[in-house]
């Protein structure tokens, strides 16, 4: 799913890939919803979906839509497996992979297919989870598409809304041994403080995940190994994932969400399971990661087979909690109980000339310790959706010093000597709200 202001009428619409028609749910803005996917023109067809997000594609303040479809699967076509005698599900290699959608906002309450003239629809594939981001930092949004099994898609947009697919050149593809991994949920931040967004990518069991890191100039290296990005993530399958600060220390952290696909696996595989714990992986500042879960969570185990995971500050002390869902069962939510009492500001950023949710907009924050980078995204992880709001670990800061907005418009907004642990709401061309309590 993704979640964006698609109209631009001030409240945050829905969009839900399924085995079968999506479906688009307009926000009436009184707690209630209408599906208008019909008459928006987006249901995709009867496809698999499994990933979406929302973008601008050519910066026009109009939402636009990306929907990576799976695989050519009916009830008809369906294959059955046995693994030593028990039942086991088919992988995408058994049928054919199908080509992503990319829907044009007309700006009407209605989408254009635009497909093919954008340079998506040559491109067939095995669609994930896929993140929207200015990887090469050139004022457009450009498309990271995991495929299972198969070759990655990095579509480079020329901004004018023509993508062209460029994950060999740019080292995407594959991970450092040139594999085609189980690719599954995928998110984007400046893990390393280089002030540009780097891809986290999780993967299949007997697979590492793998931490891309942006060299700049359109090119990306596998740092999983220098990083320690993988550390105990081998045995597992990895779904969901998030590059988030979970201790406010200024760096961005790892949450790997694990669980298996074959539910029989312990019965012929005593190497893995079906429902296993989560990875937490904490940076150390300079870029390594470290992990320390299971001793992180508090209270009884939570044992799983997880898929999504989602990031957010649930209580208002300025933590990021998580969200994780859970196959046939209940999901699972972690309280931060993280001790002390890091500095933290959390943005909320409205677009005016920009499309309304900001979506695409590069925020730069300054305090007298570091420099962070991040970019406002709808559509993340694993058929997941969070980070409309801006969430900053600032550690021992006192002010923000600096803060930078480039919003899609191209309007740039400064603002100087911020309060910290506040979260403010700042409208594109206005003064921000400095009325936002503290949390």
């Amino acid at each position: 799913m993704a979640a964006a202001d698609y109209n631009n009428d001030g409240f945050i619409d829905l969009y839900v890939n399924n085995f079968g028609p999506n479906r688009l749910y307009r926000n009436n803005g009184d707690g209630t919803f209408t599906d208008v996917t019909q008459q928006a023109g987006v249901s995709a067809g009867n496809l698999l979906g499994a990933g979406a997000a929302f973008l601008d594609v050519d910066n026009d303040g109009q939402l636009d839509l990306y929907v990576a479809n799976y695989v050519n699967f009916n009830f008809q076509n369906h294959v059955f497996h046995r693994r030593e005698g028990y039942p086991e599900y088919a992988g995408p290699r058994d049928y054919q992979p199908v080509p992503d959608i990319l829907y044009r906002n007309q700006g009407d309450g209605t989408f254009l297919d635009v497909s093919q003239s954008a340079g998506i629809a040559p491109h067939p594939g095995t669609g994930m989870g896929l993140v929207a981001c200015d990887y090469d930092e050139d004022g457009d949004m450009d498309i990271f598409v995991l495929n299972d099994v198969a070759q990655n898609f990095l579509f480079r947009n020329d901004g004018k809304g023509y993508f062209e697919e460029v994950a060999i050149l740019s080292g995407t593809a594959f991970n450092v041994y040139g594999d085609e991994l189980g690719s599954m949920g995928v998110d984007c931040g400046d893990f390393d403080g280089d002030g540009d967004l780097d891809f986290y990518m999780t993967s299949y069991q007997g697979e590492f995940p793998v931490l891309y890191r942006n060299l700049g100039n359109g090119l990306f290296e596998d740092a999983t190994a220098l990083s320690g990005a993988g550390a105990g993530a081998y045995p597992y399958v990895n779904w969901g994932t998030g590059l988030i600060d979970l201790d406010n220390d200024g760096d961005l952290d790892l949450y790997i969400a694990n669980g298996h696909l074959q539910d029989q696996i312990e019965l012929y595989d005593q190497t893995t399971a079906y429902r296993v714990e989560d990875i937490v992986l904490a940076n150390d500042g300079k870029g390594n990661f470290q992990r320390v879960s299971p001793g992180c969570f508090i209270g009884p185990r939570a044992v799983h087979s997880s898929r999504g995971c989602a990031f957010d500050d649930f209580d208002g002390d300025g933590k990021l909690e998580v969200v994780v869902s859970n196959s046939r069962e209940a999901p699972t939510i972690w309280r931060n109980r993280t001790p002390g009492k890091l500095a933290w500001i959390r943005l909320i950023l409205v677009g005016t000339q920009s499309n309304r949710s900001a979506v695409g907009a590069w925020v730069v924050v300054e305090t007298r310790l570091r420099r962070q980078v991040a970019q406002l995204v709808s559509g993340r992880g694993y058929q997941s959706h969070w980070g409309l709001t801006l969430h900053f670990g600032l550690g021992e800061a006192k002010k923000v010093e600096k803060l930078e907005i480039r919003w899609p418009s191209g309007t740039i907004t400064q603002l100087k000597d911020l309060p910290v642990c506040r979260e403010i709401v700042i409208i594109e061309g206005e003064l921000p709200l400095w009325f936002a309590l503290p949390r």
